[in-house]
Formats: structure tokens, sequence, C-alpha cells
């Protein structure tokens, strides 16, 4: 979460509320369990209805703080991550970029190495999400808050 907090100052602009955080229950214990820790999520169901799973929990969040908190709680529960993406990464005239909004967000998979946390994992993951073709803007990205990308672009939503 600190290295999110590096990223979105480096954003142009973010909208705080801009956020939520997201959960796959695959069972009746997950389920409670999420909901338990932050009762004003929201459950939508994929398969045939209510209690038919998987079930994806969803809390809007307002604030970094709520979001890193809710992060924490669900994270001992299951894979989830947080996105933010109300927001727009600055012009990289270097690079040629112009300012992105339509595709810029912001997303920490925890216990995975994928946006989607299909697999579990014992590490987090932050991703700069940009638009397809500027991979250029995740490194520049990075090198602003002292980090680096350590892996191959992924296709997003």
């Amino acid at each position: 979460m600190t290295l999110a907090q590096e990223l979105l100052s480096v954003a142009l602009s973010y909208q705080a509320g801009g956020c939520y955080v997201d959960a796959w229950a695959r069972d009746d214990d997950v389920l409670r369990r999420l909901t338990e820790a932050r009762p004003a999520s929201r459950v939508t169901w994929y398969g045939k209805g209510p209690g038919d799973f998987p079930a994806q929990v969803r809390l809007g969040v307002p604030a970094f703080e709520e979001a890193a908190s809710a992060l924490r709680a669900w994270a001992d529960i299951t894979r989830c991550y947080v996105l933010w993406h109300d927001m727009t990464w600055p012009a990289v005239p270097e690079l040629g970029l112009d300012p992105e909004y339509k595709y810029a967000e912001l997303e920490v998979a925890c216990h995975s190495h994928d946006i989607h946390c299909e697999e579990w994992t014992a590490e987090h993951t932050v991703f700069v999400h940009a638009r397809p073709g500027h991979d250029d803007r995740a490194a520049w990205l990075a090198a602003r808050v002292g980090a680096r990308v350590v892996g191959p672009a992924e296709f997003g939503w």
C-alpha cells in the first residue's frame, strides 16, 4: 500500500472516492467472513442466484486509509484487490505520451500476481494500468517513486 500511495501522489489527479476493494467468495464461510469484516460490502452472485457461488464482494471506499484497512482485513481471508479508477496519469513529453484518463488505474492485488486474483501467491502485486502499447508509462511512473517494473505487460479489463 505504501507503493500505491506513492504512485497516487504522482498521478495528475485522482478521486479518493473512485476506489473499491473486491474479493471473490467461493463458499459460505468465506462470504460470511468477508461481509462480517466489512458489513457495508455489496454481494453480487455469479451463479443462478443467491447462494449459488461464486459471489463477488465489493466495498466502495472513500479514502486511502479505509482502502488499506479493508484490504488488510480481506487479505487475511482470501485473495482480493483494491482498484483506483477515477484518476489521470500525467503527460510524459519525453516519451510522447499525453495525460491519460481513460485507461488510468492503479491496483494492488493481495496474494496474487495477476489482476484478476485467480491464483494464490504469498506476495502482493502493484499494477499500473495504462493505455495498451504505453508500457513505457508504467516504467516512468515506477521510476518516479524509486521502483521498477518487474514483470511483462498483462492484458487487462
